[in-house]
């Protein structure tokens, strides 16, 4: 009777046991997947980001090669009007902050948005404005023996570049998001459903060991 009494207590004792181990095992598995559904987001992330810097930089260029190719044009005209109106076209778009036509000797013929340097005009900007300057040769014709006829600079607001991409950018990371937590609660009920089913050895090893133990019981009597 007596040890029938400690197998109860030792079984028990297992059981306890037993469920402390399968909720440290639910939270290793939680931490695990949470951590790897976290790293595999902020690599997405970070490369929808740089996708985004690549395409805002790749329209900036050829907003600044097309202003570089109708510049050489009123160049070539020695046509100072048109290329006043030009800057004034560029400038008037939301994306451009400030734009400027130089010289071959790098005087300035037209300014428009500003009619500070160029370093004090940047440094003038809030912090908020991503304010960014390109500058583009402008040559007399494609050939590698082209004469040098003057510059072009467009100074870039890259945010209002980014402003029709990046609602696009952010419901692709928020429908990722999404899966991926929906990833995470089915991986979780998954390890759940394996650790249930899990039987540890020691408990295992009693269910085995009772009967004989019993039997032992009844031969000694």
């Amino acid at each position: 009777m007596q040890k029938e009494i400690t197998s109860k207590r030792s079984l028990r004792w297992y059981f306890k046991e037993d469920r402390w181990l399968r909720l440290g095992l639910y939270i290793d598995v939680a931490a695990l997947l949470f951590s790897a559904i976290a790293n595999v987001w902020l690599q997405v992330n970070q490369r929808g980001e740089e996708a985004l810097m690549a395409h805002t930089e790749r329209l900036a260029r050829l907003i600044l090669a097309q202003a570089r190719h109708e510049s050489q044009i009123w160049f070539l005209e020695d046509n100072d009007e048109a290329l006043r109106s030009l800057a004034q076209h560029l400038q008037q778009q939301d994306e451009i902050l400030e734009v400027a036509i130089q010289d071959k000797l790098g005087r300035t013929m037209v300014r428009i948005g500003h009619e500070q340097p160029i370093h004090e005009y940047l440094n003038a900007l809030p912090e908020v404005i991503w304010a960014v300057p390109m500058v583009e040769d402008v040559l007399d014709s494609d050939d590698q023996s082209a004469e040098l006829l003057g510059f072009v600079r467009i100074t870039f607001d890259y945010d209002r570049i980014m402003a029709e991409s990046r609602p696009f950018h952010r419901t692709i990371m928020s429908e990722s998001a999404y899966l991926m937590l929906l990833a995470f609660f089915a991986g979780v009920m998954v390890a759940t459903a394996f650790v249930r089913r899990r039987k540890p050895a020691l408990i295992r090893r009693m269910h085995t060991e009772q009967p004989n133990d019993d039997e032992d019981d009844t031969s000694i009597r």
